[in-house]
């Protein structure tokens, strides 16, 4: 299953998501157990990336909707993450990490844990990946 939210919303979102909504895809069916609103634009550019992610080849990662510019004085979109439902946290980590590092130095000790995350992750130990990770993100988010 392959767990979707938006992680970032440019200007607003005429279908009036959140970055609290979420949905999922199993298989090929949209699982939408919160009602969330969700415009036919927005899902017509996930499919290549949820076949993807159902390939193993990746667990997470962004998708941008195109936007809704034709008729808007300013740029509307909304970045996707996705990732899958058993490596969410660390999906949701990442993302973030990757986020904060546009807004901020990266210090050494959040290069060190990120790269030990990597390192977890591509062994395969995603629960230690995890740890590592969110471990970055605290020490980034403390270095203001």
């Amino acid at each position: 299953m392959i767990n979707i939210r938006p992680v970032e919303i440019i200007g607003s979102c005429p279908a009036h998501l959140s970055q609290e909504d979420e949905f999922q895809i199993d298989e090929l069916k949209l699982v939408n157990s919160g009602n969330v609103r969700i415009c036919f634009l927005a899902i017509s550019h996930l499919p290549p990336s949820v076949w993807q992610l159902q390939s193993e080849g990746r667990f997470f990662a962004h998708v941008s909707c195109p936007g809704c510019t034709r008729q808007l004085a300013e740029e509307n979109r909304v970045v996707f993450l996705l990732g899958h439902t058993d490596k969410w946290d660390l999906c949701q980590a990442i993302s973030e990490y990757r986020r904060l590092t546009r807004e901020r130095p990266e210090p050494e000790s959040a290069q060190q844990l990120r790269t030990q995350a990597m390192q977890a992750q591509s062994e395969g130990d995603f629960s230690q990946a995890t740890f590592k990770m969110k471990a970055a993100l605290e020490e980034l988010k403390n270095r203001i």
